[in-house]
């Protein structure tokens, strides 16, 4: 069983066994409209319609949370042989959204224990349950409910309570409506249509830290753009590489077919070497015939040194030509260049299609090994000296809720740079950051918060839970499940995502984490309710 966990307010003395019940007094006249048990009714903006001057009871209500649940009931004072209907609105967390599928029994237990219990089958309204209870005689009580069904399963101790015997005992003991300037109103039905959260403010470990605009990189050595040995047509390996897929070091992507010079067809190749051929068999006629002329004294002995030197040529001129045949018959009709992936990494970049005619030189690739990244914190120069020796940051990227932390587990410090770039006045703080989650691609912008001093204890609130009004900060606290206050706030270290809160909210306090701007337009609005409203 849950415990409340809200203020109480009330004005009369209860026995000791009902100090959790929360009483909030409530106009008579708004139990006059809004008592019905048909609906939740409001006026446009959510305010309440004009009321004939009715001298009824006030309301009572009680806001409960529990670690998947939270409650906000409100019901008339308990009176014997009366039915008092109950408004438990149900909210299911975190997702904050109404419990639209269940049931709810409400049990009421006499000091001797004897028990009245009243249920309501299903919600008369998204989130709102409206169990009955007509209690059977006077005295101090306790109330308790049990939700159950397929969204959620939960229950409550929500309080003491007393059973009047009438009207004029309860007006006795209940006294007076008491207003609380400030509050502002915003229903469970807006809060379920919006996006919306609350959390309480509790102590959270804290570090100072210099703040810094950064940036992922790919680690230096480990991005490898693959470009085009040579001129030619591309061929794709199949399956066609993909961009985001897996590679691994040495992996085969694509081969390039050289573009062909003149004569670099096989037919012209053949007829080369036949050419040749045909030269070398000349040139040993010619030294044969030279050699007998030189023999017979016809023919000066240069003749032969002479024939002997065509010889050679043609020789050279063969074995040329020859050569270049067999490279080419090597490349099954052509040499081939392999494109090879050098690193274990991600394809990130496809730039050519198979088929396309490209350029030497031209990029065709791009492989990353994006298990490691790099973050690169762009610190001002004078915050430089604090973050000499760092070992943990914390950053958020734009479309994650949550900071992420750079620490021994998963990062560590590469280097703190030595040269001041003379534009911005910054120098360049770089982290090596685990990513095996993927969750980080190159490029993204992050804000960065470099830890500096020792950890420390403190209470605090999200950085969501802060809103910017008229140049102070300020959050919405929660006081009770419609009603909240604007409380103007001294903060001090801000830490992985969380604010410390020097003054304006107290521990265990529900702060708007968020759909705090809605909270001010609601204000801005003048929408604050003098009281609140029975069902």
């Amino acid at each position: 069983m849950r415990t409340p966990a809200t203020s109480m307010r009330t004005k009369m003395q209860l026995p000791q066994s009902s100090a959790l019940i929360t009483v909030n007094f409530l106009a008579a006249a708004v139990l006059g409209a809004c008592g019905g048990e048909k609906g939740h009714d409001h006026g446009p903006g959510g305010a309440h319609p004009p009321h004939e001057e009715e001298a009824e009871l006030p309301g009572q209500s009680v806001t409960l949370w529990a670690a998947r649940t939270e409650l906000f009931m409100e019901y008339r004072p308990l009176i014997v042989g009366k039915e008092s209907s109950f408004a438990a609105h149900v909210t299911e967390m975190p997702s904050f959204k109404a419990v639209t599928t269940g049931d709810v029994t409400l049990t009421l237990t006499y000091a001797d224990g004897t028990k009245v219990d009243a249920k309501a089958d299903a919600p008369s309204n998204p989130g709102i349950f409206r169990p009955v209870v007509t209690p059977e005689r006077a005295g101090p009580c306790q109330l308790s409910m049990s939700i159950g069904g397929p969204q959620l399963t939960d229950s409550f101790f929500i309080g003491g309570c007393i059973v009047f015997a009438d009207e004029a005992a309860a007006r006795k003991a209940l006294g007076e409506e008491e207003e609380t300037p400030g509050r502002i109103v915003y229903l469970k039905e807006q809060q379920w249509k919006t996006d919306f959260a609350t959390i309480a403010a509790s102590e959270h470990d804290l570090q100072d830290g210099v703040r810094a605009s950064g940036e992922i990189r790919s680690v230096a050595g480990r991005e490898a753009p693959l470009s085009a040995p040579s001129g030619g047509r591309i061929s794709l390996v199949q399956p066609v590489p993909l961009i985001g897929m897996p590679i691994k070091q040495g992996q085969l992507l694509a081969t390039i077919a050289p573009r062909l010079v003149a004569g670099g067809d096989r037919a012209t190749l053949t007829a080369d070497v036949a050419a040749a051929g045909a030269e070398v068999d000349a040139a040993k006629t010619e030294l044969a015939r030279a050699e007998r002329l030189v023999a017979e004294q016809a023919a000066p002995a240069k003749t032969v040194d002479e024939a002997r030197t065509r010889l050679r040529i043609a020789e050279a001129r063969l074995g040329g030509v020859r050569g270049r045949l067999a490279q080419y018959d090597a490349g099954s009709g052509g040499r081939r260049f392999e494109v090879k992936a050098p690193i274990d990494g991600t394809l990130v970049a496809l730039e050519v299609a198979s088929g396309e005619n490209v350029e030497e030189g031209q990029l065709l690739f791009r492989v990353i090994d994006l298990d490691r990244v790099w973050l690169v914190a762009n610190v001002f120069e004078p915050d430089i000296p604090r973050v000499e020796g760092a070992r943990s940051a914390w950053f958020t990227i734009e479309g994650y809720n949550d900071a992420f932390t750079v620490d021994d587990t998963n990062g560590k410090l590469v280097t703190v740079g030595r040269v001041i770039d003379p534009r911005t006045r910054t120098t360049p703080v770089i982290f090596e950051v685990a990513n095996a989650a993927g969750k980080f691609r190159i490029g993204n912008f992050t804000k960065v918060v470099i830890a500096t001093g020792a950890p420390r204890k403190g209470l605090a609130i999200p950085e969501s839970a802060i809103v910017e009004d008229g140049g102070k900060s300020v959050a919405y606290v929660m006081v009770e499940g419609e009603a909240f206050e604007r409380r103007p706030l001294r903060i001090g270290v801000r830490s992985n995502g969380w604010v410390e809160v020097l003054e304006g909210v107290a521990a265990g306090e529900r702060v708007v984490s968020v759909g705090g701007y809605e909270i001010k337009l609601a204000s801005a609005s003048g929408n604050v309710p003098a009281h609140g409203h029975a069902h």
